[in-house]
């Protein structure tokens, strides 16, 4: 299959560069060009707008930042949808919200092509790594097709059900992260600030039943002061919007999430949006005037 990919930010280049190590025809379109120039040497080919990307492949592949940034790709007068046509397939798997996924997918149906959703999780080194996790939403049908792209990129592909099950999901996943690592940061902070080290909490978090290797994840880079972006702060805030938003259509409350996004708002505040969601505990050292 000739692969067309959307996307070359901190996850989708390393996703291409998976596509373009295992064989597959591999074009490609960036927003900002200059960043299609490494794999460009590499041997892929660069398309100049997502409607030529989309001409020239049998599946395109997306990972963008935000739901504008779909609609962009696949709305706009040069996008993918132009070029939509009988046999072609779209995986989406930037995280958006439900009903753009069901829109998307639509979209494609309508011109006789068709789409899956399939967020991923695994952040930047399960990308480069070819090991991400795709949740994927469609027809069965779509999902068994794009099995082989999506095990060039990732190691497992888990089918959700009908479109918008996959996005919700990964917004369920989102949450989670935002809550442990809200947990952890408070007990970093509260526990440094009673004398103890970060390396003694940890050792006994991760002796206990509420062990993660999230936590020794996150807690040792918090602990060397490692806050180089795998997930930034900016992208959670967005993700955690959407999760507030289909929880406002839903009509599920969901009060602790809404105070956990205030605490990663103020990070953005203090000017952290770019670094990694770990460095979320400098807002709350800040709050408790830790040094």
């Amino acid at each position: 299959m000739r692969i067309g990919f959307a996307g070359l930010g901190l996850m989708g280049s390393r996703m291409a560069r998976q596509l373009l190590g295992k064989g597959f025809p591999l074009t490609v379109w960036n927003r900002s060009s200059d960043r299609c120039e490494s794999l460009a040497a590499a041997g892929a080919r660069v398309a100049s707008t997502p409607r030529e990307l989309a001409e020239a492949s049998d599946v395109v592949v997306s990972c963008l930042s935000d739901p504008a940034a779909v609609e962009r790709v696949v709305f706009a007068p040069d996008g993918v949808l132009g070029a939509a046509r009988a046999g072609l397939r779209y995986l989406e798997t930037s995280t958006i919200s439900p009903d753009l996924a069901r829109r998307v997918i639509e979209a494609f149906q309508a011109k006789g092509a068709d789409a899956l959703e399939a967020p991923v999780t695994g952040s930047k080194l399960g990308a480069q790594n070819g090991t991400l996790l795709f949740m994927t939403a469609g027809r069965r049908q779509v999902h068994d097709e794009l099995m082989p792209v999506m095990m060039a990129m990732g190691s497992q592909a888990i089918y959700c059900g009908d479109a918008g099950q996959a996005s919700v999901v990964k917004l369920i996943g989102n949450t989670l992260i935002s809550f442990m690592l809200e947990g952890l940061c408070e007990g970093i902070v509260l526990g440094r600030k009673a004398g103890l080290s970060i390396d003694t909490i940890l050792e006994v978090v991760m002796a206990s039943g509420y062990q993660s290797p999230y936590y020794m994840f996150k807690g040792t880079a918090i602990a060397n002061r490692d806050f180089d972006q795998h997930f930034s702060i900016d992208l959670l805030v967005k993700d955690q919007t959407l999760m507030l938003a289909e929880a406002s259509k839903q009509r599920t409350p969901m009060p602790g999430l809404a105070a956990i996004r205030e605490v990663f708002q103020t990070a953005r505040a203090h000017g952290f949006g770019q670094e990694d969601i770990a460095a979320v505990v400098k807002a709350l050292e800040a709050a408790a005037r830790l040094e």
